[in-house]
């Protein structure tokens, strides 16, 4: 009973919330005012053939396929698509040759039989492979690229279904151009097995799978510079490329990004950031990898959190792939119980005080807690995640026994009234746009830490120290 209660109310009905929410938002403002609809279309491969020819295999220039790409507009919801023929267009935007790195890895970009974008392939230990789309051009200057930050957007929403290895998806703007630097955001993916990687065919038709399409979020501000990786030369010896562009940085301030500019726009694997398999054929071993694209979109940048989602202390701060279990509706605690078939969700220790409350979820009520943090996520609206193990009845009578933190540890219950203070400071804070955080009570008194909106503007700065290292 309580199983089914959770996923009427965290599942079924915060679904129908959010969809009625988005639907009345439209139809007040539209889709072109701030206020108007949350997310827009960038690329849709299924539904756009002239998207899927639009990409092709990366060959780390931006001028292959110099062609007459459009500014995406505002207005259309759509790249233009000022095309003569759809023919025309996929023999304008073939797949481009591989680069050095290329040639350590076999690699696809072709169409399923559902009309997905499908980037599939291995890679050697040292090897990496990429797609990228190609020239994007701004409508009012050629010269620029594309303009979405002043449209109000904050990042990308991208519906894929993979093998569950470490993508990079990655944006070249003029500074691609000048120094060699391109923004990337690594992101990882759940379990997707399709026939190949079970022994059948690269080039096979069937695309069985047993995992489902799921949604990734990249905010713009999660794209960190990044310099091209240059050929070594000779015993290792580094290129002219690379000494020219590595003088160039060090004379040179590397702008943030922020949306603008966009000249080319892919994804990539790398060898070194996934694990491998060992056969007879190669002694180094293969990564094999398979990441389905069927649309990016964007969503707006809101000042303030629009949802605030009270959720479980028991999910872990990192879901590594198989650790959610949906034939069983489970959430397993650590990589060691990704293999098991045991129905136990956490470790208790790392809990303290959790039978002792007076709310004891079960393992189906906290994968429906999960659920629902992922429709959020997906929906392209601006939230905060507050993650609990329970309730007391000891309100504290200051602000600094109140603790907001990353990781669940030593995680102990919280007061309704002290959780009430915390989500009326959360819907007035920018800073709480978009976090999910570990709400507890501090172990010591009389320590001094700031008011609960400095709290989230320290939890904004790990979060983003967090992030990939500021150049590499």
């Amino acid at each position: 009973e309580r199983s089914r209660r959770a996923e009427s109310v965290d599942n079924m009905g915060l679904r129908n919330l959010i969809h009625a929410y988005l639907n009345v938002r439209h139809a007040d403002y539209g889709t072109n005012s701030l206020a108007g609809a949350a997310k827009r279309v960038l690329f849709k491969f299924q539904k756009r053939p002239e998207d899927f020819g639009l990409f092709g295999i990366d060959d780390g220039t931006l001028d292959q396929d110099d062609g007459d790409n459009d500014e995406f507009d505002a207005e259309s919801d759509s790249l233009p698509k000022s095309r003569a023929s759809n023919a025309e267009f996929r023999q304008s935007t073939k797949p481009r040759p591989r680069t050095i790195t290329a040639t350590l890895s076999q690699c696809k970009w072709q169409q399923n039989k559902f009309g997905h974008g499908v980037f599939v392939g291995k890679v050697g230990r040292n090897g990496e492979a990429a797609i990228a789309s190609a020239r994007l051009r701004s409508r009012n200057d050629p010269v620029e690229g594309l303009d979405l930050r002043s449209g109000g957007f904050a990042g990308l929403i991208c519906r894929i279904c993979s093998n569950g290895g470490v993508y990079e998806a990655f944006v070249r703007t003029e500074a691609y151009e000048r120094l060699g630097v391109e923004y990337v955001c690594e992101f990882r993916t759940a379990s997707k097995t399709p026939s190949y990687m079970n022994g059948g065919s690269l080039d096979g038709e069937e695309n069985r799978s047993r995992g489902k399409f799921a949604t990734v979020r990249l905010d713009f501000s999660d794209f960190r510079p990044r310099m091209r990786h240059f050929p070594m030369q000779n015993e290792g010896v580094e290129s002219v490329d690379a000494r020219r562009m590595r003088q160039a940085l060090s004379k040179s301030d590397i702008p943030p990004f922020n949306g603008r500019d966009i000249r080319q726009f892919g994804f990539r694997y790398r060898g070194g950031n996934n694990a491998f398999s060992r056969n007879d054929a190669s002694r180094s071993g293969w990564s094999k990898f398979y990441l389905a694209l069927d649309y990016i979109k964007l969503y707006r940048a809101q000042p303030e959190p629009e949802f605030i989602y009270l959720s479980d202390a028991r999910i872990p701060p990192v879901i590594q792939d198989g650790m959610v279990k949906h034939d069983s509706r489970r959430i397993a605690s650590s990589s060691s119980e990704l293999d098991s078939t045991s129905n136990v969700i956490i470790n208790e220790e790392n809990l303290k005080d959790l039978t002792s409350t007076k709310v004891h979820r079960t393992p189906e009520e906290t994968y429906f807690k999960y659920q629902g943090e992922e429709i959020i996520k997906q929906s392209g609206l601006s939230y905060t995640i507050i993650r609990v193990s329970g309730f007391n009845e000891s309100p504290s009578t200051d602000s600094s026994a109140v603790r907001l933190q990353k990781t669940n540890e030593n995680i102990s219950p919280v007061s309704r009234a002290d959780l009430s203070q915390v989500i009326a400071s959360a819907l007035l804070e920018p800073n709480a746009c978009n976090l999910v955080l570990y709400m507890t009570k501090s172990n010591q008194r009389g320590v001094v830490d700031g008011d609960v909106f400095a709290k989230f503007a320290r939890l904004r700065s790990e979060k983003e120290e967090d992030e990939l290292p500021p150049f590499q």
